[in-house]
């Protein structure tokens, strides 16, 4: 899949956005055995009748099921590669939920009843731990050469905002550790189903932490390139990345029980008509504060990095943040 994204992004960028839309359609790199693994798949899926998938549900939660698919299709037909590339990588996390998700449901339905020999839900190659894998290849990827990938966001943002130790960012440093403790608590002898729903709340509060750095970093780029005179397009880009970025994070802050009006008013400095990062800063931080969460963990924008190649007065960018 890490290939797919490759050919997608260098079709877009060679304007060949039909050529995009089928690799994303119906594959092309990826198998699983004869079938193509799809983005489109991603993007679609839809948690089986009376399965419940809290993670996975909460991206769409209130909207139609195709709503995420139709936003792709959109974005490519109207030569939007910056936003369609975005969404791209939310329908990515979206089945990374649905595989943490469904690796709990796995560990449930075999403590329910030990005795069925239903030991395929734990086994490694079937179970729960396969599902771990699963999630933990679509947040790294799956080769070593990639044009993006979620850790890869992870990494970037995390250096645009300064919330690093040792070259790594924080939400990535954390992400290995929460995997790693998902797939002990689904291994047997090691099996813990409340080890591993403590694990899922830790991935949801790591993509929120994630999601807030997303926005911050698109908001700040929005008005810092508008600030130095940068083309318009640079401009159109960032704020796609907030429309990227808040897709998921606001499905995680109603899944996680903020207060509306908390949400709203991130959502309001967001959309606004002339974006200001110094109020989604303040309505940011608001969110963070009820996360009971150090600024310290989400950083702050850093402009030489953002900025490095702008060659834009330093006076200037202070004057964004």
């Amino acid at each position: 899949m890490t290939v797919d994204y490759c050919d997608i992004k260098a079709a877009m960028a060679a304007g060949n956005f039909t050529d995009a839309l089928a690799i994303y359609s119906t594959g092309k790199n990826s198998f699983s055995g004869l079938a193509r693994r799809t983005f489109f798949r991603f993007a679609s899926y839809v948690t089986a009748n009376g399965t419940v998938e809290p993670l996975h549900d909460s991206i769409l939660a209130g909207k139609d099921t195709s709503s995420l698919d139709a936003a792709i299709r959109a974005a490519l037909a109207n030569g939007k590669a910056t936003l369609a590339a975005g969404l791209i990588q939310v329908g990515a996390l979206k089945y990374f939920l649905h595989e943490v998700d469904e690796a709990y449901n796995k560990i449930k339905t075999y403590l329910a009843d030990p005795a069925a020999n239903l030991t395929s839900l734990v086994a490694d190659a079937t179970g729960a731990p396969h599902n771990v894998d699963e999630a933990w290849s679509l947040w790294a990827g799956g080769a070593a050469t990639n044009c993006g990938t979620l850790s890869g966001w992870a990494s970037s943002l995390g250096g645009a905002m300064g919330s690093t130790f040792l070259g790594n960012s924080y939400v990535n440093a954390a992400m290995i550790n929460t995997a790693n403790e998902m797939l002990a608590a689904a291994r047997l002898p090691t099996l813990n189903i409340q080890a591993y729903d403590a694990a899922r709340t830790d991935v949801a509060r790591l993509l929120t932490m994630l999601g807030l750095q997303g926005v911050s970093v698109a908001a700040y780029t929005a008005d810092a390139a508008a600030a130095c005179k940068r083309p318009a397009s640079e401009v159109e880009d960032a704020k796609a990345m907030i429309s990227v970025h808040w897709t998921y994070l606001e499905a995680l802050l109603k899944l996680r029980n903020f207060k509306p009006s908390a949400v709203a008013e991130l959502h309001h400095a967001l959309t606004a008509s002339k974006l200001s990062y110094k109020k989604v800063a303040a309505a940011v931080k608001g969110v963070l504060s009820a996360m009971g969460r150090r600024s310290s963990e989400l950083g702050a924008p850093q402009s030489a990095v953002i900025a490095a190649t702008w060659k834009c007065s330093s006076k200037v960018l202070r004057s964004v943040a």
